[in-house]
């Protein structure tokens, strides 16, 4: 059981490196201060966490993974997916590595700072040489100063010591890697059948004793869903943009701002190499020139085939290519170009020509998002009023109405937007952050006023709740006497699997009795005990039986639709193809999970030693509207 849950968390946990915190904080600046700072999340030691670096971090973070689910979070669900603890937690363990970093005396000196930014990638020139420019400028991206940077990269070097030294003697031992990988790929191979449950068509109709278990049996699953019955106000960009006209003054003026954007502008297909100096790329135009035809000559003399850039515009282009590129003619190529990556002969082919913005053609297109642009600011001001109103204590259709907003009131609706018929409610706001809201809304409560993610706002009261309630049997007789069918061939099928099995138990060989008995005889391909591939086994339960069992042994595996009998055949021990890497792979893995187990349990008595407090109350004032949490709009 050890080697087993060892295993699975080798093959589930996030295998981190040693810098397991992210410790690269490019571009957020020094996130510690000295003490005596009064709005203090955290203190470690004498460093202090203050409440607008926490917010800041927290604000970043929801917004990472709002993009990843494509809604914005609402702090509750923030709550929820733990993201204000991971954030503290980041935090606090960069400064227990700081603190102790200090307290070492950990420096990073100044010829180990020239080397680290030489050797990074980031600042170098196609050709791998430090190129001091890309470096300002990553600092000018950044808003970061030379020196800020250098102290930030002593930190994060000072916690890179620290880390390495705390780790860096772990090893997986070679006998629990071999046990662990002989375990992950052991084989199985097995003959099997399958018998399909068969057509509901022969068993004829249920009588009304049986439908009457199967309804009460399953009754879990004939509920109707909770309902609410709420009111809605919704502040619509879309009905705010109907009331706006556009007067022909903007609409001239927004054309001609944005003339060149609505133009189609010329694109060619360019296909360019480039050399290391300007002999070796004069030489190359000279072939061309001769007739060499550009991808074999560019080739033959660069060592790889030239890049295909495909259609460009002039903007897409470095400034030190565009000019000459878009002066050459269909089929020319270029004399040698220098850029900052080397040298460049480039070849045009297609021209795709240009074409000039029509303001006609634009208008009606031009007239919509001006309008839109508009009722943003519009929906916005009407926001505030309304938040205000309601702040005040007025029910919400009452201060919508004397804001001349519309409100709504749903009879009935579900978690999945439908109502008690099942059909999709109409109207509602951008569904998913809807319907997060009516889940978290109780009975008698008032929602936040929401932003959506188009720029509507809108708020919900609950005004009932509609308990579930088992259908009557008259209006779910149909799927009742479809659940009766699949039980009794389900049955049917496992008595007969049943039966099969003990026969094979008792010696009759499965050959002869899958022919006997209609059945195809099949045999795996070797399997691991995680094999969930359908190409390679009947099914992933399957899998895992066959290595509960001996060779000869028979076992069943109920399926939805089929019973599979299978009989063990073969036990393997892993593929000789790529074994060593494999197992150095696993190796590797093994290696960095016990790492990460050595510097959890240091960072946590590096807890214990240097005096970690926690401001919670703080804490929980960031994430639900404090004035320094940014992700809040209200």
């Amino acid at each position: 059981m050890k080697s087993r849950s060892l295993l699975v968390k080798i093959m589930l946990i996030p295998l981190f490196g040693l810098l397991i915190l992210s410790f690269a904080v490019w571009g957020i600046g020094d996130i510690f201060r000295t003490q005596g700072h009064n709005q203090s999340v955290a203190t470690v030691g004498d460093m202090v966490i203050d409440q607008q670096t926490y917010a800041q971090e927290l604000s970043q973070e929801i917004a990472t993974v709002s993009r990843r689910f494509g809604t914005q979070l609402t702090p509750e669900q923030a709550q929820i997916f733990g993201i204000p603890q991971q954030v503290l937690n980041r935090l606090v363990s960069r400064a227990l590595l700081d603190e102790m970093a200090s307290r070492m005396g950990l420096i990073m000196t100044e010829e180990q700072m020239r080397t680290e930014i030489l050797e990074n990638p980031a600042f170098q020139d196609a050709t791998g040489r430090f190129d001091r420019n890309r470096f300002i400028q990553a600092l000018q991206f950044s808003n970061m100063s030379e020196a800020g940077f250098l102290q930030i990269l002593g930190r994060d070097t000072s916690r890179q010591q620290l880390t390495q030294a705390v780790t860096e003697g772990a090893v997986a031992p070679q006998s629990l890697t071999r046990q662990l990988f002989a375990y992950r790929e052991e084989r199985r191979v097995a003959d099997y059948v399958v018998l399909e449950n068969g057509d509901a068509s022969a068993l004829g109709q249920p009588d009304d004793a049986a439908i009457q278990e199967t309804y009460e049996s399953a009754s879990a699953s004939l509920m109707t869903p909770e309902f609410k019955t709420v009111t809605l106000v919704h502040l619509r960009v879309a009905d705010a943009a109907a009331e706006i006209a556009i007067s022909e003054e903007d609409l001239l003026a927004e054309f001609e701002a944005r003339r060149e954007e609505l133009s189609k502008p010329e694109r060619r297909e360019v296909t360019q190499a480039v050399l290391s100096d300007e002999a070796a790329a004069q030489a190359l135009a000279e072939v061309i020139a001769g007739g060499a035809d550009f991808a074999a000559a560019a080739e033959e003399a660069t060592g790889r085939a030239p890049v295909a850039l495909g259609l460009v515009a002039k903007a897409e282009l470095p400034a030190a290519l565009s000019d000459a590129v878009f002066a050459l003619e269909s089929g020319a190529t270029s004399a040698p170009i220098q850029s900052a990556f080397g040298w460049h002969v480039a070849q045009v082919g297609a021209v795709e020509p240009g074409e000039e913005a029509d303001l006609e053609t634009l208008r009606d297109q031009l007239e919509r998002e001006l309008a839109d642009n508009q009722a943003i600011d519009v929906v916005i001001e009407q926001a505030n009023r309304y938040d205000e109103a309601i702040a005040g204590g007025l029910p919400i259709e009452e201060a919508a109405g004397n804001l001349g907003i519309p409100s709504r009131r749903i009879a009935a609706i579900d978690l999945q937007g439908r109502d008690a018929e099942g059909n999709v409610v109409e109207g509602l706001p951008a569904l998913d952050q809807f319907i997060e809201v009516l889940r978290t809304t109780a009975e008698g409560d008032t929602s936040l006023l929401t932003e959506t993610l188009d720029g509507d706002y809108f708020v919900i009261r609950v005004d009932a709740l509609i308990a579930p309630a088992l259908r009557p049997l008259e209006e779910v007789r149909e799927d009742v006497v479809r659940l009766w069918q699949a039980r009794e061939l389900g049955r049917i099928s496992q008595e007969r699997a049943e039966a099969l099995v003990q026969r094979l138990e008792a010696g009759e060989d499965f050959a002869a009795l899958a022919e006997a008995e209609g059945l195809s005889l099949q045999r795996t391909e070797p399997i691991t005990r995680f094999e969930n591939n359908p190409q390679r086994t009947p099914a992933p339960a399957l899998s895992q039986q066959l290595f509960d069992i001996d060779p000869g042994d028979v076992t069943l595996a109920a399926t939805p639709g089929s019973q599979i009998i299978a009989k063990l055949e073969q036990v393997l021990g892993a593929d000789q193809d790529g074994q060593q890497e494999r197992l150095d792979q696993l190796s590797d893995q093994l290696e960095a999970s016990i790492k990460d187990d050595i510097f959890q349990q240091f960072l946590g008595s590096l807890q214990q030693e240097l005096d970690v407090t926690v401001n919670q109350r703080l804490v929980e004032q960031t994430l639900t509207g404090g004035p320094s949490y940014a992700g809040q709009n209200h």
